[in-house]
């Protein structure tokens, strides 16, 4: 039975890296939770006392006939990426909450050279990545929604956050994956820095995030407001991969190249690095910590890492080794050895069967996309493309 004061939230998700942490966080602090997924736990299974709506998000009729006339003190919808979105989330649940939370940013500001410290009314859109205009537009839409129909919201803004399967690195493979990224430094083989990895970053483990959030929930004082939910650490990327060596216990070997030469080898990435990645952003947290006193890094760099190192390594590396990260890094680092005269021989850049597991098709990815700066390679792999994208 729930108590008469007892918060009740609705989480869309709860199985990301974030939304995982703040359902337990919710969860410890006596809130009633209810999650709208699909199921899907990734190795980590919600607590026995959060309520499972399980359903396609995206199916309007379901989901209306599985809330139907329920009520929630708060909606967090973490799935909101384009003005779109927003549209059908807030047709969804702007007669079911009394506040809705949506998940922006930090990538929204417009960084400039990187110099200067941004706050939640600092200059917006960064207009080299796609990702920062959709979310500046997501914004836009939201208050405007809340204008026109009288709900109540709250807009946070993460920035680099890390938890059991993310490592806080600038370019990585997917999450569950990064396991990829301990087994390079483990078997000597290089990590690629952008402009000598000397762009900083304000750093959060999920757990630290999840007291931020939480803290927001049913605050009045927290309506119509736009907050950083960002901890109290900024690091270099190289000091970040500089401490995944120190807990592995094995020095990184690293092959450094111009964050422009970088982009060009990952176009799918390109906005990231030039708009993200590649420029500090240091972000003030003043403003959370007035409401939410209790907020801030209380799980330091070194020992959030090592908890995700010893999470892979009890976990099997969960999802395995992601081939085609590890491919198409030997390639950028061999093409610019080659640029530079520098000898190869020394990077280790061949195929490595790292869980000792490697199967034939594990070997034909890391082939291909080692040798895709090939023309014939290189349509064969737009070729599975379309083909995965026609039949999936």
């Amino acid at each position: 039975m729930i108590m008469k004061n007892r918060i009740n939230i609705l989480v869309v998700g709860g199985t990301g890296v974030i939304s995982y942490a703040v359902v337990n966080e919710a969860i410890k602090q006596n809130i009633h939770v209810t999650c709208i997924n699909r199921g899907n736990f990734h190795n980590q299974l919600l607590p026995d006392n959060v309520e499972i709506i399980k359903a396609d998000y995206k199916n309007r009729e379901v989901i209306e006939k599985k809330l139907n006339n329920r009520y929630f003190d708060v909606v967090i919808d973490v799935l909101c990426y384009d003005a779109k979105d927003i549209d059908y989330s807030v047709s969804l649940f702007k007669d079911k909450c009394e506040q809705y939370i949506f998940f922006s940013s930090c990538a929204v500001y417009n960084k400039g050279d990187g110099n200067y410290e941004c706050f939640e009314n600092s200059e917006l859109i960064n207009p080299v990545w796609k990702y920062s205009i959709d979310k500046v537009k997501c914004e836009k839409k939201l208050i405007e929604l809340s204008t026109k129909y009288g709900f109540n919201y709250t807009i946070i803004r993460p920035a680099v956050t890390y938890g059991n399967t993310r490592i806080p690195y600038g370019i990585t493979p997917p999450y569950g994956y990064h396991g990829t990224l301990i087994m390079r430094i483990l078997n000597h083989k290089p990590i690629i820095l952008w402009d000598g990895g000397q762009a900083y970053s304000t750093i959060t483990r999920v757990e630290d995030f999840a007291v931020g959030l939480v803290g927001l929930l049913g605050n009045k004082k927290a309506y119509n407001e736009i907050y950083h939910i960002v901890g109290d650490e900024r690091y270099k990327w190289k000091d970040v991969v500089d401490t995944l060596g120190d807990i592995l216990g094995v020095p990184p070997i690293y092959f450094s190249i111009k964050k422009e030469e970088y982009a060009e080898e990952i176009p799918e990435k390109k906005g990231e690095i030039l708009g993200g990645r590649g420029i500090s952003q240091l972000l003030n947290n003043s403003k959370i910590k007035e409401i939410v006193p209790e907020f801030g890094t209380h799980i330091p760099l070194k020992e959030g890492l090592s908890m995700t190192v010893e999470y892979y390594k009890k976990h099997n590396f969960l999802s395995g080794i992601d081939f085609k990260f590890d491919a198409d890094t030997d390639r950028i680092i061999l093409k610019y050895c080659k640029i530079m005269q520098i000898d190869e021989k020394k990077y280790n850049l061949k195929f490595v069967d790292y869980l000792g597991n490697a199967t034939l098709k594990d070997k034909f990815v890391y082939w291909m996309y080692y040798h895709k700066d090939f023309v014939l390679v290189k349509n064969i792999i737009l070729l599975i493309k379309r083909v995965r994208k026609i039949l999936y």
